[in-house]
């Protein structure tokens, strides 16, 4: 769906009369983010026409990147992106870096490493629950690795919500 709201505002933005002044994106070396899916807003200094700027910088160029975690974003990967969500090249100048290193924090996780956990682990009618040690940050619905205390061994659980994980069998 957000890929064809950029696509209709790209075609807007064109039969406006915007496309006719360049855009510029500018992409820097390295970036950190907040959330698992980057923005060209995020990797780049942008410039050119106000409304075109503003559809460039939500484009996402990237998905799915783990708390703590890092990818790389080339300029083929964003000149990629440009055309498949509409834009034409000829109007949209792509310049610096040839790469962008980009790390997503781990204090947006819904665990971070380090932090302490309730492990409940469940099995038909039998519940049991414990305290533990995040190893690895996660967000909600990701597979981590957590110490329990009582035991000290490691086991792999669901991250459920913040501060609550479920052993996975």
């Amino acid at each position: 769906m957000r890929g064809v709201l950029v696509l209709v505002t790209v075609v807007a933005l064109a039969a406006s009369g915007v496309a006719a002044e360049a855009a510029v994106v500018r992409l820097r070396s390295a970036a950190q983010v907040d959330t698992p899916d980057v923005t060209l807003g995020d990797v780049a200094q942008l410039s050119g026409p106000e409304r075109a700027v503003r559809v460039l910088r939500a484009l996402v160029v990237a998905e799915g990147l783990k708390p703590g975690g890092t990818v790389r974003v080339t300029v083929e990967q964003v000149r990629a992106a440009l055309r498949e969500a509409g834009f034409d090249l000829n109007w949209v100048s792509v310049t610096g870096a040839r790469e962008a290193v980009v790390r997503r924090r781990d204090a947006t996780a819904a665990v971070r490493k380090g932090a302490s956990v309730r492990v409940v682990a469940a099995v038909g009618a039998v519940r049991v629950s414990t305290s533990g040690v995040a190893l690895e940050p996660g967000d909600e619905g990701d597979v981590v690795r957590v110490r329990v205390l009582a035991t000290r061994r490691e086991v792999v659980a669901r991250v459920v919500q913040p501060g609550l994980v479920a052993v996975v069998f």
